[in-house]
């Protein structure tokens, strides 16, 4: 990027129809390099209830309230909007092999449930190949998570093509190429052999989809690859997965000394542990989506659906977790927004709660060593 960048433009909401006595679809727009971009922000209003000037939905007593109700909506959205876009223009400041991708970031951010159309330069000697890996990631990786997690194993390509001098071409990479990188990062910075081998794979899955992908046919043989080997031991490798015990659950659940927030935290990790269901599961049970089902030997089961999944789920309804869902049915949540369904909340909410774990969980006193095995590079060591 030789030019001059400046992020200095701003978001702005129109509505689709002006004129029409209907919701009509809100678009957020921006122009960046003399462009202008439209999204969709998922969001209706009345044209008669839109506040262009303030761009806002107006919330009048003159209405009614349902109509208040579904401003309020789209308010909060463009509230939510507004802090998203420049969180995210904050990103490609830092991030700026990122703004060729512009429009896919900020689309993704305004509105991440839309599709997005990929179109692929026809002359890919035109392109390079970090690039063509880069779409590779957008098109193929539907979890944004993991899509930022590929975007920096093109980045990690990149710097090793440079260092060693190896044209940044879809013909020059090869099976020798993906080989001596595995070695390279060996070299430059010994790290977790899984680590490694994630950067070096995460590569070849992208080089793969480049492969099947009728607009690029990249052709690369990916085949014969040679992997470092992770030596270790299956139970070597499994040292560092430890479950807590009965006994340390109940000093986690029955430890007095605790803040409000630390006591939401610690029965939010007790129902995780005794229903054994990932942190995206526990806003929908504590919706109440869930059905309890008494047994004939009279213990009791409860069942819902898992979110990633999306099949039902049925276990013992532990005592512990029937106290901790009827408790909060009755008094809600003061201190964790857990029930939000703003990604941007719900992704600090999570960050917020492990730290805040580890703090009830070292009050409660499980400090107890746990030694583990790991390969950094080629060397097993013994850690604790």
């Amino acid at each position: 990027m030789s030019e001059q960048v400046f992020l200095d433009f701003s978001l702005n909401f129109n509505l689709r129809q002006t004129k029409k006595n209907m919701p009509t679809i809100i678009y957020a727009l921006f122009t960046f390099r003399g462009r202008q971009y439209k999204v969709n922000i998922g969001a209706k209003v009345y044209p008669t209830q839109w506040n262009k000037r303030k761009q806002i939905a107006t919330i009048s007593n003159g209405q009614t309230r349902l109509d208040n109700r579904n401003n309020e909506i789209v308010n909060k959205k463009i509230r939510s909007l507004l802090a998203i876009f420049e969180e995210k223009k904050n990103y490609l400041c830092e991030n700026l092999e990122r703004i060729d991708f512009l429009f896919e970031e900020m689309r993704q951010a305004i509105n991440p449930n839309l599709k997005t159309r990929y179109t692929i330069m026809k002359d890919n000697n035109q392109l390079s190949a970090t690039l063509i890996l880069s779409q590779m990631a957008e098109k193929n990786i539907l979890s944004e998570n993991s899509r930022k997690i590929y975007l920096g194993y093109v980045t990690a390509f990149k710097e090793y093509l440079e260092a060693k001098g190896i044209s940044n071409s879809l013909s020059a990479i090869n099976t020798d190429v993906l080989e001596d990188y595995q070695q390279f990062l060996l070299e430059r910075n010994p790290v977790k052999i899984k680590t490694l081998l994630n950067k070096v794979k995460g590569i070849v899955t992208l080089i793969n989809h480049a492969n099947k992908d009728k607009a690029i046919k990249a052709n690369i043989n990916t085949n014969g690859i040679t992997y470092l080997e992770d030596k270790r031991s299956k139970e070597q490798k499994k040292s560092k997965q430890v479950p807590l015990t009965e006994e340390q659950l109940l000093a986690i659940y029955n430890y007095a000394d605790l803040r409000p927030r630390e006591v939401e935290a610690r029965d939010l990790f007790i129902c995780q542990c005794l229903l054994g269901q990932r942190i995206s599961d526990l806003p929908k049970i504590f919706k109440g989506e869930y059905t309890i089902t008494k047994l004939e030997d009279g213990n009791e089961v409860i069942s819902f659906i898992v979110q990633k999944t999306t099949e039902e789920a049925t276990l013992y309804l532990f005592p512990v977790v029937k106290e901790i869902l009827e408790r909060y049915k009755e008094t809600g949540f003061k201190y964790i927004d857990l029930l939000t369904e703003d990604e941007r909340i719900v992704k600090k909410n999570e960050a917020k709660l492990n730290r805040t774990i580890k703090q009830v969980c070292e009050k409660a006193g499980l400090d107890s060593d746990i030694n583990y095995v790991e390969q950094i590079g080629s060397n097993i060591t013994k850690k604790r």
